[in-house]
């Protein structure tokens, strides 16, 4: 029985000899980084409203038509004539038309077949030309 008491007293300091050499501890990296953000299933319509002297418009309203909704969101023009529709589904047709008082620009579609991530339009708002009779 003594033997087996000095035979397990030697395995644990052998065992504890073993955990104290700082040669045989794990190596352990802990870091406080964010995850890397998902990709986004979502696009980015943005761009800028321009007159014919190619100047911006400020407060011109441009108006978003999800096809698949029916449903319209306007924006006004920033001081720099820019617009920016954010978060919007990849799957859907949508329509973009600008205007600034009577004048109004021609409807500019995107489509799901468009992968792009970001689409940037550009509006220029040219008064209708007068018909000669």
């Amino acid at each position: 029985m003594t033997k087996l008491f000095l035979v397990s007293l030697g395995a644990i300091a052998l065992a504890s000899a073993q955990q104290t050499d700082p040669a045989n501890k794990p190596h352990v990296f802990l870091e406080n980084k964010a995850k890397p953000p998902k990709p986004s299933n979502a696009r980015l319509i943005d761009g800028i409203v321009k007159d014919q002297a190619d100047n911006p418009i400020r407060g011109a309203i441009v108006q978003l038509k999800d096809l698949k909704t029916s449903k319209v969101v306007d924006f006004a023009t920033r001081e720099d004539g820019k617009f920016a529709f954010r978060d919007l589904s990849m799957d859907v047709n949508y329509e973009v038309t600008a205007k600034n008082g009577a004048v109004t620009s021609p409807v500019k579609k995107v489509t799901p077949f468009d992968t792009r991530k970001e689409i940037i339009l550009t509006f220029r708002l040219e008064p209708p030309k007068e018909q000669k009779q």
